[in-house]
């Protein structure tokens, strides 16, 4: 889900090596994709379930993925794939990236308090039962951080932000 990139970050994101994948979370989240795909000669890997919604920015895509087994082999073991569905799209991924152990969101968890998580508001959940039936299962994922589409990073309490996230929605 890359951000609008400044030459200078682009520089550094050169000098590091660059980006061999970019992993989208949703349509909406396609950003500075077209750029950051030309830069960096980087592959994108997207949601099938949002493919339709893509329209002709679907040319910009190479790998379609439902789970993790839908993702490239140089994925594998590296980033797991959780759906999660009753948001607006109809599945939206989580991923765990296991390198550094962050747990990253697009739009369905979000945080506007710093340290704290909480939904995309109810009016925009196609169905909130299912939303928290789908994240119950990262509960147990070892993440360290949280990374989000929309609101503050959590680099320190995230699993203990997440269970209070959860233990408020089962509520």
């Amino acid at each position: 889900d890359p951000m609008e990139t400044s030459e200078a970050e682009l520089a550094a994101l050169r000098e590091r090596g660059g980006a061999d994948w970019i992993l989208l979370t949703s349509h909406d989240h396609l950003r500075a994709t077209p750029a950051l795909k030309r830069t960096c000669d980087a592959a994108v890997a997207a949601p099938a379930g949002d493919r339709e919604r893509f329209g002709d920015d679907a040319a910009l895509v190479d790998v379609w993925f439902e789970s993790s087994a839908d993702l490239p082999p140089a994925l594998h073991g590296a980033v797991d794939v959780h759906p999660l569905r009753g948001g607006k799209s109809a599945v939206e991924p989580a991923f765990f990236l296991r390198g550094p152990d962050a747990l990253l969101f697009g739009d369905l968890v979000r945080s506007h308090v710093s340290g704290a998580l909480n939904l995309l508001p109810d009016a925009k959940l196609a169905d909130r039962a299912a939303v928290v039936e789908s994240l119950r299962p990262l509960r147990d994922v070892p993440a360290r951080a949280i990374l989000l589409g929309d609101g503050d990073n959590l680099f320190r309490g995230a699993r203990e932000a997440f269970a209070e996230l959860l233990d408020g929605l089962e509520a």
